[in-house]
């Protein structure tokens, strides 16, 4: 029986592998047969369920893959000939869109695919404005497979959670390392939780040790959590610090809503998206420059992070009225993305 779906993607500890793996999740619970493709980069340190079913292109080249798919979904710009070969096996061809990874040269291919399966209504936006490609665009609207969590435990100690793993290190610029030491000296009764990934410099590491030494066990460095123990750290935690320059997919953010966590992030799209300002997370003003697309990038003066973050961990009744409405539009978001995909696979 041939793999009616057959998704091409790196497959590591990121947000574009995650994604690509809650696509092959999805397409099974809808009962379609899928496979995964790992392009140029396969570790199979990723997924449990997924680690050992996932095909190298090293053992097995595209083109003989391909033979068994119904559907190919890319989660980057594939060669134009790779297109073209599928289409003519009668292969409907899609591409997940990451936008913060495409240039002009990749309009061609893009523009031949027969699906456009897109995580956010701005990044439809850009890429109609853009390339005219509307017709095509099947919106999304991204989710992460994790429990909505409804009320959360009230904890006395205080835990505020910086996730550093996957991609966010490159997202994110030493800024951070100073608000970890002003959550620390400024609030005796804070905690907080670091967890990093295996592409942490050792520099950074050695900036947490130096709180560890200087704070005790109100820091804590968790090494490369997989995917559960991230939910349990989303969980345990009350504020999420996620001060991302730039976002494709958004899923520390989306995780940290449905684990009951708010969010205090710039105020940058697709984060807008779903991060209501003063309901579930505070959005920081910044001033952001563009790239040739349109995805944002933040350029700002730093200290006015520090000082939204301060302030929120000083307003107490604004931070529990913030974790009591987490919860708000997640279920219309996830019966849009759920919508989105029976779309897609019908």
């Amino acid at each position: 029986m041939p793999d009616r779906l057959g998704i091409v993607t790196r497959y590591l500890q990121n947000e574009v592998t995650y994604a690509a793996i809650q696509a092959a999740e999805t397409a099974r619970d809808h009962g379609v047969p899928t496979s995964i493709l790992a392009r140029s980069v396969c570790r199979r340190e990723v997924c449990g369920s997924w680690d050992s079913r996932v095909i190298s292109e090293r053992g097995q080249p595209f083109r003989r893959w391909a033979t068994r798919c119904d559907r190919i979904v890319w989660t980057a710009v594939p060669p134009r000939h790779e297109v073209a070969f599928a289409k003519d096996l009668g292969i409907e061809t899609g591409l997940l869109v990451n936008w913060e990874e495409l240039l002009p040269e990749h309009q061609g291919a893009a523009s031949v695919m027969d699906k456009l399966l897109i995580p956010y209504r701005c990044v439809s936006h850009v890429l109609s404005r853009k390339w005219r490609l509307k017709g095509r665009n099947i919106l999304m609207p991204w989710d992460v497979p994790a429990p909505i969590c409804h009320d959360k435990e009230k904890r006395h100690k205080r835990c505020i959670f910086f996730p550093l793993y996957d991609s966010q290190p490159q997202r994110t610029d030493q800024l951070v390392f100073r608000l970890m030491q002003q959550t620390l000296e400024n609030f005796k009764d804070t905690t907080i939780l670091v967890a990093c990934g295996r592409r942490w410099s050792i520099s950074s590491r050695r900036m947490v040790r130096g709180l560890r030494k200087i704070y005790g066990d109100r820091a804590v460095l968790v090494v490369r959590p997989n995917m559960l123990e991230r939910i349990l750290l989303f969980a345990r935690s009350n504020l999420t610090v996620w001060p991302a320059r730039f976002e494709s997919f958004g899923l520390v953010g989306l995780h940290s809503l449905c684990m009951g966590t708010p969010v205090i992030a710039w105020d940058i799209r697709p984060h807008n998206e779903f991060l209501q300002a003063w309901k579930n997370s505070v959005l920081v003003p910044c001033k952001t420059s563009e790239n040739w697309l349109g995805v944002p990038e933040v350029d700002e003066k730093h200290a006015v992070f520090e000082e939204c973050l301060l302030s929120l961990l000083r307003d107490r009744e604004l931070l529990a009225k913030m974790e009591a409405h987490t919860h708000v539009g997640l279920e219309n978001r996830r019966k849009q993305h759920r919508a989105g995909w029976a779309e897609y696979l019908k």
